[in-house]
């Protein structure tokens, strides 16, 4: 590959493709926002005119920031994975970094006349007017999304100069992950932060904003770096196949779960303005998969055959495409998404869980009223591919996985999607028996399951040693297993009292009403529950490696102990004449008429906690004896091959001691 071209020769090629993108993403932003009706026309009665600065402005300068937001990530990420010497940026990576922060002082003036226009859009009034008296103060200060492009600034800003200084590959991590946290604040504003299920539009939006700035400015910045003909282009270009592969999968992900909370059915994709708009993202979404496909398939071998421009062509058409994508992605966040006929009172018992009011309880609406919970949905997504991807590794490596293992993650897997994203997590917020069985299956089904997976295991099996002196995932992996927090956390008695204790520090103090009462809270609190409950069954059943695991016998004693902590807990929340959250559940029952009694319902509570424990424990001992008779039988064979060794050792010893004595009765005679 030659090396020695200058740089001028090769920068307006670059140009020209820049200049291409950026035309073409604000022609289909026009258009789309004519088509959406975000353009001058769309009004918001009661408000006045905030002029056609304002209204054409603004989505063109969140455009801007937008492109320049996903560029400066994809050239800090750029400088991240070229190679270091003991630590140290090479030269192609200080270019990256000093590239990152041109495009991080267009992201910052982008960001604050993105803050600007926005208060005068709020206000409608033109921008000098809205400026008036301490309308900006009140506005950055106490109004949400003008804290967002507030933070938005301060953090571009920070992000120049510590570009221009940084040398080391730790600095150029620290300085990836504050340009990914700089596009952060985009996800808390906007048509996700209101509505039904607005919290899991806040989560896939996040998602969805990550996975595009991280493919649009990843190919950007390997283009960038094509333009400049990089040594280490075939590398770079492999690693980003894989980023942009998942990268497609959270876009694609989060777009349908998104789009499923705005649109109450799929006719309103083609008959609404907004759903217009959405298909036209999709359609781009297909075509970038293609595309990704193509590079995979042909241009990475053409790279490493040392012919990039192959590369850079099929880039460029990317480029394109993504920037339509971008431009409609900017016109669908000022497009208002379809509304009912006739406007839904929003209750405050709606507004307090966050969707409306489920029907009255049945067997069968546990199966059939779908809750649609981006964090749940995106994680067990990331989960189910990560493994998967490790199986199908080591198959084409020739290396076997036992099906067992996959089986029992998969099942793993689905008993928390159960949990998740089914009825039970509709009427567990309305219910604290309903509540009480999420509770169950997250701590003691799941984690059974999950740590019979082995994830760990395999991933240490599939993925590949680090080039030596870096730090890759297997690594960084090892470390973890063995790191001291490790060590405390697998701790025999560490993971016996996290495991018997949380249920009694979030029930009977405030913690469990304060949780109820925000998603964040409620789904950190489910967290807890699968974390500590995979720790203990880790320490007990678990087959990834750990830094040492108790004698058999301790672990029977370990379980029995846990089974009866499990049933002190049933029974004091029978007997318990205090009301579990009940201010929580009180509210609630004031609109919800089919709901029984909050004192009956939390005995009913703890009579499926007395009674959950015993299955899952009675298996987890089947599993202890197969295991303590597997490592017995392991035991003796290597008993008996020891002894073996020995008694030939013996053997031959004996040999020669007889062949010397018969050498000895030859010499004297």
């Amino acid at each position: 590959m030659n090396t020695s071209t200058p740089a001028a020769d090769v920068i307006p090629p670059t140009r020209q493709w820049g200049v291409a993108a950026a035309g073409i993403a604000l022609v289909t932003l026009v258009v789309a926002l004519l088509l959406g009706g975000g353009d001058a026309t769309a009004g918001i009665p009661g408000l006045g005119d905030p002029g056609d600065v304002t209204k054409w402005g603004l989505p063109i300068a969140r455009a801007v920031l937008d492109g320049a937001g996903a560029v400066t990530v994809g050239l800090l990420g750029l400088a991240v994975v070229l190679p270091v010497r003991k630590g140290q940026l090479g030269g192609d990576a200080l270019h990256a970094l000093r590239a990152a922060s041109l495009s991080a002082l267009v992201l910052a003036v982008a960001a604050a006349v993105v803050h600007l226009l926005t208060l005068s859009d709020l206000v409608g009034r033109p921008l000098p007017d809205a400026l008036a008296g301490d309308s900006f103060l009140s506005y950055t200060s106490t109004v949400e999304q003008g804290r967002a492009y507030a933070a938005m600034v301060v953090l571009a800003l920070a992000i120049i100069p510590a570009a221009r200084l940084t040398l080391g590959h730790g600095g150029a991590i620290a300085l990836f992950c504050l340009g990914v946290a700089t596009l952060v604040p985009l996800s808390l504003i906007g048509h996700s932060s209101s509505g039904d299920y607005h919290h899991s539009a806040r989560v896939s939006l996040l998602v969805h904003l990550i996975g595009m700035v991280l493919w649009v400015g990843g190919l950007v910045a390997l283009s960038w770096y094509a333009g400049r003909r990089g040594r280490e282009l075939p590398r770079a270009a492999r690693a980003f196949s894989a980023v942009a592969l998942g990268c497609f999968v959270m876009v694609a992900a989060s777009g349908v779960l998104n789009a499923w909370v705005r649109l109450s059915s799929l006719t309103e994709v083609f008959t609404s303005s907004y759903g217009l708009i959405l298909f036209g993202k999709v359609l781009a979404l297909v075509t970038l998969g293609w595309l990704g496909w193509r590079h995979r398939s042909r241009t990475l071998p053409q790279l490493d055959a040392g012919r990039p421009g192959a590369f850079r062509r099929l880039a460029v058409g990317e480029i394109i495409i993504m920037a339509v994508a971008l431009g409609l992605a900017v016109a669908l966040s000022r497009t208002e998404p379809p509304g009912p006929a006739i406007p839904e009172v929003r209750t405050a018992v709606r507004t307090l869980i966050g969707f409306p009011i489920p029907p009255e309880i049945g067997p069968g609406r546990l199966f059939t009223e779908f809750y649609p919970d981006a964090m749940f949905a995106l994680g067990i997504l990331a989960a189910l591919l990560l493994y998967l991807g490790g199986v199908w590794r080591l198959y084409r490596r020739g290396d076997k996985w036992p099906v067992g293992r996959t089986i029992a993650w998969l099942a793993g897997l689905a008993t928390v999607a159960f949990v998740g994203l089914s009825g039970l997590q509709t009427y567990g917020m309305v219910m604290l028996s309903v509540h009480m069985v999420q509770h169950m299956i997250l701590m003691m089904v799941s984690p059974i399951l999950l740590v019979l997976g082995g994830p760990i295991t395999l991933a240490l099996r599939a993925l590949k040693p680090a080039r030596r002196g870096q730090l890759g995932p297997r690594e960084a992996i090892t470390a973890a297993v063995n790191s001291p927090v490790a060590q405390v956390l697998t701790h025999p008695l560490v993971a016996l009292a996290l495991f018997v204790s949380g249920s009694f520090t979030v029930y009977f103090t405030g913690l469990f009403e304060s949780a109820m009462r925000s998603h964040t809270g409620h789904m950190l609190m489910s967290a807890h529950f699968l974390v500590v409950g995979y720790l203990f069954f880790e320490m007990l059943i678990g087959i990834d490696p750990l830094p040492k695991r108790p004698p058999y016998p301790a672990r029977v004693v370990l379980l029995l102990l846990s089974m009866s902590f499990h049933a002190v807990f049933g029974l004091a929340l029978m007997e318990s004449s205090r009301l579990v959250a009940g201010d929580y559940y009180r509210e609630i029952a004031v609109e919800i008429p089919w709901l029984p009694d909050t004192l009956d319902d939390q005995i009913l509570a703890g009579q499926i906690t007395w009674g959950f424990g015993e299955l899952p424990g009675l298996l987890v001992i089947g599993i202890l004896f197969v295991q303590w008779y597997r490592s017995d039988e392991r035991e003796a064979r290597r008993f008996d091959r020891r002894e073996g060794e020995d008694e030939a050792e013996r053997q031959a010893y004996n040999a020669y001691l007889a062949e010397l004595d018969e050498r000895s009765r030859n010499e004297k005679t």
